[in-house]
C-alpha cells in the first residue's frame, strides 16, 4: 500500500527537525567586576553626647553690699577681667582708710620702740641700766613690730574686700542672664548668692558615655592619645548636631573618667571641639563619632558587591576562566563606599559588583571594569547647554530662537489665573 503524507505534515516535520538540529546560542551574561584591594581603615562608633563649656563658673559676690551697676550685656561674649557687676564700695573704702591709719600709727609706735631699744642697748653695754630694763625695752620693740605687721595685714584685707566690690570675668566666655537686680543686697549672707553664670565655649566640651565592652576595645587607642600633649593629639572626631548637619570642626580626645559607672556599666569620655563662632552652647545634644580601632591592610570590596542570604553574607568572584564562584565572607566595618572583609577573600581577586543578581556559580560571563555611578553621571563630551536647548526645542516646537523675542513677564505665570498654554508659548515661562 502506498501511503502519502499531506504537504503540511511534511513541512512541520522538516521544521521540527531543523529546530532540533540547530538551537540558538545565548550570549554570556554581562557583569562588572572590581578588584579586591587593601587599605588602612579606622573603626568608628557613634554615641549621643551632651555639650558643656570647657570651663563653667557661677559668679558670686565675695562681700556683702548693695548691687550698684551691671556692666555687661546678657548673653554677650566677654574677655577675661571684664567688669560684670559693681557693689557699692563706700563702706569698704572707709574700712580701708581706717586700716591704713591704724597701720601708720602702729608703724610709728614700732619705730619709737626701736629707737628706745637702741638707746637702752648702749646704756646696757656701759652698765648704766640693769638687765631687766634692757629686756623690757627689747620686748616692747618686738611687740610694737608685731602690732605693725597685724595692722598691715588689716590693710591688705580691706584692700581685697574693696577689690571684691568690682566683680570681673574669670576667663573668656559667654555670660548668662543676671539673677540679681540693681539695688539688691548681695553677698555670702545676702538673699542673692549667684549673680550670673559664665561658660567658656571655645573649645566646647562634648561629654558622652560608652559601654565597658566598647571601652575595652578602644582602650589602647585612648591610652595612646592620653600620653600625648593636648595640642599634639589628632583631631579625628566628628559631631552631628540636632539639625542633621555636621559641625564644621573636628574634635580631639580630651579625657576618660577614672572608673566605670557600676549602675550603668558605662564610662564617661570627654572630647574638645573648636567653636570659633561660639555657635555651640552648653546643653545641646549631639552625636559624636570617634575612631576606636585602626585596621592596617584591611581587605576592601565595594559595598554593593556583598549579598545577604539567610543570615550569611556572600560575594561572587570571577575565576580565571570567566566563570563565577560564590564565597561566604565575614564582614567588618563599613568604610565609605567600601566594605571591610575580615575573612573569605584575598587581595587581587575580582568580585562581581553589577549583575550579581543575574549570575549563578559555574556560569560563564563577560566581565568589564566596574565604574562607580558618580563617575558614570559625568560625561566630558556632553554639553549641558546643548541639552537644555534640545529640551526646550522639544517642549516648544514652534518657538523660534530669535534673540529679539522678549521673555514673558511674571504675569504669564500668575498663580491666581491659570491660562491654557498655547503651542506658541515660550518655554521660559515654565521656569520663573
Amino acid at each position: 500500500m502506498n501511503w502519502k503524507l499531506p504537504f503540511w505534515a511534511v513541512v512541520v516535520t522538516v521544521a521540527v527537525a531543523a529546530c532540533e538540529k540547530k538551537q540558538p546560542q545565548l550570549p554570556p551574561t554581562q557583569v562588572s567586576v572590581a578588584p579586591v584591594t587593601t587599605g588602612n581603615v579606622s573603626v568608628y562608633r557613634t554615641w549621643v553626647g551632651l555639650l558643656n563649656g570647657f570651663q563653667n563658673a557661677e559668679i558670686r559676690a565675695q562681700v556683702t553690699g548693695y548691687l550698684l551697676a551691671q556692666d555687661y550685656q546678657e548673653g554677650a561674649f566677654v574677655k577675661k577681667d571684664t567688669i560684670l557687676f559693681q557693689i557699692d564700695p563706700r563702706s569698704f573704702e572707709a574700712a580701708l582708710a581706717q586700716a591704713q591709719a591704724d597701720y601708720a600709727q602702729a608703724v610709728a609706735k614700732a619705730q619709737l620702740a626701736q629707737i628706745t631699744l637702741d638707746r637702752q642697748t648702749q646704756l646696757y653695754k656701759t652698765k648704766v641700766i640693769s638687765q631687766q630694763e634692757y629686756d623690757t625695752s627689747a620686748q616692747d620693740a618686738q611687740a610694737a613690730i608685731a602690732v605693725a605687721a597685724a595692722a598691715q595685714a588689716s590693710v591688705q584685707s580691706a584692700q581685697v574686700n574693696l577689690n571684691y566690690c568690682t566683680i570681673r570675668a574669670p576667663f573668656d566666655g559667654i555670660v548668662g542672664t543676671a539673677q540679681a537686680q540693681i539695688g539688691d543686697l548681695v553677698g555670702p549672707g545676702g538673699s542673692e548668692t549667684v549673680l550670673t553664670q559664665m561658660s567658656q565655649v571655645d573649645p566646647i566640651k562634648a561629654v558622652f558615655s560608652i559601654p565597658e565592652s566598647e571601652y575595652l576595645q578602644a582602650a589602647p587607642l585612648l591610652q595612646e592619645h592620653q600620653n600625648q600633649p593636648l595640642n599634639e593629639r589628632p583631631s579625628k572626631l566628628t559631631m552631628a548636631l540636632a539639625n542633621g548637619l555636621d559641625h564644621t570642626e573636628k574634635g580631639k580626645f580630651y579625657y576618660v573618667n577614672r572608673q566605670i559607672n557600676v549602675s550603668t556599666g558605662t564610662i564617661t569620655i570627654e572630647a574638645l571641639f573648636p567653636n570659633p563662632k561660639s555657635i555651640l552652647r552648653p546643653g545641646l545634644f549631639a552625636k559624636i563619632t570617634a575612631p576606636v580601632k585602626d585596621l592596617e591592610n584591611a581587605i576592601l570590596v565595594p559595598l554593593i558587591a556583598v549579598v545577604e542570604l539567610q543570615g550569611s553574607h556572600l560575594v561572587s568572584i570571577l575565576n580565571d576562566d570567566n566563570t563565577i564562584s560564590s564565597v561566604q565572607v565575614k564582614l567588618g566595618p563599613v568604610d565609605g563606599d567600601n566594605q571591610v572583609i575580615l575573612s573569605g577573600l584575598k587581595e587581587g581577586q575580582k568580585v562581581i559588583v553589577e549583575g550579581v543578581e543575574k549570575v549563578r556559580p559555574g556560569m560563564k560571563v563577560t566581565a568589564s571594569p566596574y565604574v562607580p555611578t558618580t563617575l558614570k553621571a559625568i560625561s566630558p563630551s556632553s554639553d549641558p547647554h546643548q541639552d537644555t536647548q534640545d529640551a526646550m526645542a522639544e517642549a516648544s516646537p514652534t518657538a523660534t530662537p530669535d534673540a529679539s523675542t522678549p521673555a514673558p513677564t511674571a504675569a504669564t505665570t500668575s498663580p491666581t489665573t491659570a491660562p491654557t498654554p498655547t503651542p506658541a508659548a515660550s518655554p521660559k515661562s515654565s521656569n520663573p
